[in-house]
C-alpha cells in the first residue's frame, strides 16, 4: 500500500495504486445536478467516464488491474447546462487488515457537504 496515494489538483486527482492488484472502482453521487467523472490512464489502458445525477444513486463502477497511475477529473452541469469543474477533497489510504480504501469527494458549490461525487477505490492487500 506504500504506493497509494492522492494528489489533488482543482478538479482532477492524480492517484497512484498498486501496481498488479486489481481495483475496483465505485462512482456516486447525490446531486441533482449532473455530475461527470472520467478515470484515464497515460497509455489509455483505462478511459471510464461515470455520467448521472440523483440523491445516494450509483453511477458506475468498474474493475482496473495492474495500473499504478490514474487520472479522475470531476465536472458536473449546472443549472443552465454550463459544464463547470468540481472542487475536490481525498482521504485514504486507509488499511483494515487486508482490505484498502482511497476515496475522492467533490463539491459543486450549492452546498458543503463533498458528497455530490464520490469515487471510491477498493482492493485487498495479498497475505
Amino acid at each position: 500500500m506504500a504506493d497509494a496515494h492522492i494528489l489533488i489538483k482543482g478538479n482532477t486527482a492524480q492517484i497512484g495504486l498498486p501496481g498488479g492488484l486489481p481495483v475496483h472502482v465505485k462512482a456516486k453521487t447525490s446531486s441533482r445536478f449532473i455530475q461527470t467523472v472520467k478515470v484515464t490512464s497515460a497509455d489509455g489502458s483505462v478511459d471510464l467516464r461515470f455520467t448521472g445525477s440523483g440523491e445516494r444513486v450509483s453511477i458506475g463502477d468498474a474493475t482496473i488491474t495492474g495500473q499504478s497511475q490514474i487520472t479522475a477529473t470531476f465536472e458536473y452541469n449546472d443549472s443552465d447546462g454550463t459544464t463547470r469543474p468540481s472542487a475536490l477533497r481525498s482521504g485514504g489510504p486507509y488499511q483494515i487488515g487486508s482490505y484498502n480504501l482511497m476515496v475522492v469527494v467533490a463539491e459543486n458549490g450549492d452546498d458543503t457537504d463533498y458528497n455530490d461525487s464520490l469515487l471510491e477505490f477498493s482492493w485487498h492487500t495479498p497475505r
